[in-house]
């Protein structure tokens, strides 16, 4: 008789892709093949996250025949969750305002045999967000997941010198690109029979600090508009959630993390005693959106390696 230390021994040396099992040896093939975004490199020697090198491996075809829409694809969180959608088996409508960006990660994503769409589009303009779903829907002819990754930073220390072109430049896009995304992407998925909408907020719209006033206050709005969607867009077969992220290694968190110091200071503000990566926010994302959480709307989650958890001691 098989002891079940043995048997999970056994599970742990194999790499499951596709329904096919693979010896764990072959991994760094595995993972380059499975996501052009990673690399066994970008996880260095760290245990910590040897449990997600395994799991990047575990590349499943849950949204086969689905398609998806993300704002803000072109880099960061949003890049990472179009690759991950699209190896999962979705065709990807990406948008954003950098076509170059865009460009770059339908090339990966074309790379690895899926389909994907580029779609310039700022969505603090209402045109632009009906143009952006009519073509996804032209193109694909239905659409069953929105995730609205575009966001920016922002806000002074106080609503008393934070400039009122600041506070309207961060709202827009982090609360009402929000909107505008949701109202004309809802119908569409109306029409494919529902769907699921991944909204990012932030671990700075559930607590206060003293910097990012307007961010914060956008961030904590957006938590209060998932919750709302969840309960009117129910009966519609339509799950909405929402992903707060803590710091996660972006472009632009690249820019202040650069710094070994300050990199070393925000990762002790984990517990983890670790910065998250852009693929650990992304199967959050996939996950969500997918049937596995059917039974799951309305839920503010925290990716954030329990910086939240720990409350008092965090800047």
């Amino acid at each position: 008789m098989v002891s079940l230390k043995s048997f999970l021994r056994k599970i742990r040396s194999l790499v499951v892709r596709d329904g096919e099992a693979f010896p764990i040896a072959n991994r760094a093939k595995t993972i380059q093949d499975a996501s052009p975004s990673i690399q066994p490199s970008a996880l260095g020697n760290n245990p910590e996250t040897s449990d997600l090198e395994a799991s990047i491996l575990t590349i499943s075809r849950r949204f086969e025949g689905k398609v998806a829409l993300i704002t803000g694809g072109g880099s960061g969180l949003g890049r990472a969750t179009a690759i991950r959608l699209a190896q999962e088996g979705a065709k990807v409508a990406i948008a954003g305002r950098r076509k170059e960006a865009l460009n770059d990660v339908r090339q990966a994503i074309e790379a690895s045999g899926m389909q994907a769409l580029v779609i310039q589009c700022d969505v603090t303009s209402a045109s632009q967000c009906k143009r952006m779903v009519a073509r996804t829907m032209a193109t694909f002819g239905r659409l069953d997941v929105l995730v609205t990754s575009a966001g920016i930073h922002g806000g002074g220390k106080t609503v008393v010198d934070t400039p009122v072109e600041v506070w309207d430049r961060v709202v827009d896009t982090d609360l009402k690109g929000v909107y505008l995304s949701s109202k004309f992407s809802v119908p569409c998925m109306c029409q494919s029979g529902g769907g699921s909408i991944v909204h990012v907020s932030s671990i700075g719209g559930l607590r206060g600090s003293h910097q990012g006033m307007a961010f914060q206050s956008a961030k904590g709005a957006l938590i209060n508009l998932t919750r709302h969607m969840a309960v009117a867009h129910a009966t519609d077969n339509i799950r909405v959630n929402c992903i707060c992220p803590g710091v996660i290694r972006t472009p632009l968190t690249d820019q202040w993390l650069s710094n070994p110091e300050t990199s070393r200071m925000v990762a002790n503000w984990h517990p983890m005693k670790r910065i998250g990566l852009p693929e650990e926010f992304a199967a959050a994302a996939a996950f969500l959106a997918s049937q596995e959480a059917s039974f799951i709307t309305g839920v503010i989650l925290p990716v954030d390696g329990g910086y939240i958890a720990a409350g008092k001691g965090n800047p």
